[in-house]
């Protein structure tokens, strides 16, 4: 493996992960001597504010790697299955080895993901599930608890709403990096419809693409909304904050998903090889014969 590869992903990710990580140690310590502060969520650990605060950052790698790997084992054979039985069941299959490109490309590959999560997380933390199950009754009872919760509940289920995302958007990257593509020239063989040559994983990408970008936008004016009524007033810092730090966020998560993307392509030919050999099983193999030709 040439980790100079990986250099410059390595270093944004090091840097921003010690960044919003170990300075809430320090600063918890500080609050500690001073009487501590009251943990803010049930479903994180650690008992004060400040530390849950940085096990957000903490936890999302770790879940980044769960969803970013065992799902696309299980379900991108599921979703190759389903696809050549009902939609393909008349289009003509093939594998289409691509090499590894001479430059790590994948940086921002987790962006969205980032998205399907802030989407998944908002439409969850403003619920009153939020409100009884993630939210600890100590920060309702305290200060602007009761204006506050909904992005309490919201910031507090983003690493294991990052498990789901990468989760649902694994195994289509699984179906595009074993390189299985398909030709529709039997289905326009007597119509007028252009012949099409395309990836499997790329025609459930298009599709998980489009639903996280329009529905975190969705989600993010609902979101809005909810905190508009809560503060009544647009000038106040803890609605400008909200406002200003949410479309952030998805960048963020994306950070602190890079090893994700790091280890998914260094682990590459192992899962080329697993879905190649379960494709082998269905009659998938070899390249397309003249994908573009009906001779």
């Amino acid at each position: 493996m040439n980790i100079s590869r990986y250099k410059k992903p390595i270093i944004l990710f090091l840097t921003f992960y010690i960044l919003t990580t170990i300075p809430f140690i320090f600063i918890n310590s500080v609050f500690s001597t001073n009487g501590g502060d009251s943990r803010m969520s049930v479903i994180l650990p650690f008992d004060t504010l400040i530390l849950q605060v940085m096990s957000i950052f903490l936890l999302i790698p770790i879940c980044g790697l769960i969803g970013g790997f065992l799902p696309g084992y299980v379900f991108a054979p599921l979703m190759l299955l389903i696809y050549k039985n009902t939609i393909g069941f008349r289009m003509e299959f093939g594998i289409q080895h691509r090499e590894k490109p001479e430059k790590f490309k994948n940086t921002w590959k987790g962006f969205f993901p980032a998205l399907l999560t802030i989407n998944l997380s908002l439409m969850i933390g403003i619920t009153s599930f939020a409100y009884n199950f993630i939210v600890s009754p100590e920060y309702l009872s305290g200060g602007d608890g009761d204006q506050l919760w909904p992005i309490v509940g919201f910031t507090s289920i983003i690493p294991y709403i990052t498990i789901i995302s990468l989760g649902i958007f694994s195994p289509v990257w699984f179906l595009s990096d074993a390189g299985i593509v398909f030709t529709n020239k039997k289905r326009v063989q007597d119509k007028i419809d252009p012949i099409e040559v395309r990836s499997i994983g790329s025609w459930y990408h298009y599709l998980l693409k489009g639903y996280a970008g329009i529905g975190v936008i969705f989600a993010y004016i609902l979101f809005l909304i909810d905190m508009l009524n809560r503060y009544n007033n647009p000038t106040d810092p803890g609605f400008i904050v909200a406002v200003v730090l949410l479309p952030l966020i998805p960048f963020l998560v994306s950070i602190l998903t890079i090893p994700v993307m790091i280890l998914l392509e260094i682990y590459l030919e192992p899962r080329r090889r697993f879905i190649r050999n379960l494709a082998k099983k269905l009659g998938i193999e070899g390249p397309l014969e003249k994908p573009l030709d009906f001779t």
